[in-house]
């Protein structure tokens, strides 16, 4: 009978002797190699990682498997390879042990090396199971834990990545909105794998990425399936062009634009005009397009305003109200009358027509329209009574001869010239008056009967209220 026998395990896990126990683990019964391997799991001792690590080789499944439990125990950086090399045992069951300890022990770490570690090593053997576990974890607080599980769906390659890819990626965005900082790292590495994961095979989790709640998702899904040309994501990006945010329309538009995709001239139509903020266009669709033309005359420029009536006036729609909308549409349409009903409400739009109009016939009306409502303004004339009275006579009854020589008699009782001292008027080519001539052959400009302007440089430059022609740039 010999005189040592087998290592008690039972004691030494019961005295905690982890030397013990490290030393059983070369027995050469395979039970007794178990049960150390079982019993160490508990000690955590880092010099039990090595010999653990040479039984993941052991001949015996059970062995093996002890040997996987004891290293997912332990945990920590030194057990991330061995443990992914695991997943590649020859045993099914060993197999699925190895991988729920990287997937469910590694991924949660409490030490962000080992994730980050674990990360690459799945990116690196391409685990396709890997996927799921690595999407759970992808919301990771280390950035750098971050970057790693993002390159690995990259490298694994599978679509399911793609929508909590474009996740990752908004909510980065989303941070330097609202910080003005974000992980550069985690972003780059985001669309560098959307970059290589959204082709044809990832156009449904694209469109699945479309009806996210979080307007950044869906417009970043959208920019992505806009590089993607074909049939089904023009009809995804279509489909899109009625979406909540006018961001993610306008991104929609363009990708459809940039496909040359070409709209019907219906309601789909006027949607994508008007994302592209081309009204004009948008009228050309018909009626679907009024109820977009009148819901987006308050959220553009005055520009574009005038753009929304000229489209909504070529349409024939006539405002319901007297409100501010409805008096660009009548000053659009010189109906003056029709503002000054309206009230104060259309100061907004007589100072557009005064301040913009190419033809000053059209500010001198708005001009006199602001006054009638008591907004007077300083320009476009200094005597806008004398020049609405100058236009009157100037399209008043009678032959040419017969309104000239009734405008000589207003403007010598208005003493614009004075004929006493023999000097004459200068008539702009409309018939309007332009200036005085004195005796000496010297014109000065009636001043009090032109339009201006005034810019920088301190130029004022003088304009015939009828005609709009030019007369003169004179420093001040």
């Amino acid at each position: 009978m010999p005189l040592f026998g087998p290592p008690n395990i039972a004691q030494l896990e019961a005295k905690r002797d982890a030397q013990g126990l490290i030393k059983a683990l070369a027995h050469k019964d395979a039970s007794i190699r178990m049960a150390a391997a079982e019993a160490l799991a508990p000690l955590r001792d880092p010099l039990a990682v090595e010999p653990l690590v040479v039984l993941l080789k052991d001949q015996d499944s059970g062995v093996r498997r002890a040997a996987v439990d004891a290293l997912a125990a332990r945990g920590g950086f030194r057990v991330v390879d061995p443990l992914v090399a695991a997943m590649d045992d020859r045993d099914p069951a060993i197999q699925l042990a190895a991988a729920t300890a990287v997937y469910r022990r590694l991924l949660t770490d409490p030490d962000a090396d080992t994730r980050r570690a674990t990360a690459s090593e799945l990116g690196r053997i391409h685990a396709a199971g890997a996927v799921q576990p690595l999407i759970k974890a992808v919301m990771d607080s280390d950035e750098g834990v971050r970057a790693a599980i993002v390159k690995a769906l990259q490298a694994i390659g599978d679509e399911e990545a793609v929508l909590p890819l474009i996740v990752v990626l908004a909510r980065e965005q989303a941070r330097v909105k609202s910080t003005g900082r974000s992980s550069q790292l985690v972003e780059r590495a985001a669309a560098q794998a959307l970059d290589a994961l959204c082709d044809a095979r990832a156009i449904g989790k694209l469109q699945e990425a479309l009806a996210h709640d979080n307007a950044d998702v869906r417009e970043i899904a959208v920019r992505r399936l806009a590089r993607l040309n074909s049939p089904e994501v023009a009809d995804a990006l279509a489909g899109t062009l009625n979406d909540n945010d006018p961001a993610i329309r306008r991104a929609a538009a363009r990708g459809l634009k940039e496909m040359g995709w070409k709209p019907p001239t219906d309601e789909t139509g006027a949607r994508y005009w008007a994302a592209l903020r081309e009204w004009r266009r948008c009228g050309e669709c018909g009626p679907a397009a009024i109820p977009l033309l009148v819901a987006s005359f308050d959220h553009v420029d005055p520009l574009e305003r005038a753009d929304i009536v000229a489209a909504l006036v070529q349409l024939q729609w006539e405002p319901p109200e007297n409100d501010a909308m409805a008096a660009h549409f009548w000053a659009a349409q010189r109906r003056w009358d029709k503002c000054l009903e309206i009230g104060a409400p259309a100061v907004e739009a007589l100072d557009f027509v005064l301040h913009t109009s190419p033809k000053w016939r059209d500010r001198i009306a708005a001009a006199g329209a602001l006054a009638a409502l008591g907004q007077t303004r300083p320009a476009p004339c200094a005597r806008l009574d004398l020049v609405q009275q100058a236009l009157d006579l100037l399209e008043g009854e009678g032959d040419a001869e017969t309104r000239r020589a009734s405008l000589e008699a207003f403007l010598a009782e208005h003493r614009q010239f004075n004929r006493r001292a023999s000097e004459e008027v200068a008539w702009c080519d409309c018939g309007y008056p332009a200036a005085r001539i004195r005796k000496d052959g010297l014109q000065e400009l009636m001043s009090d009967l032109l339009a201006f302007e005034k810019s920088s440089g301190n130029v004022t430059t003088y304009y015939c209220p009828s005609c709009s022609t030019r007369r003169a740039s004179l420093a001040v």
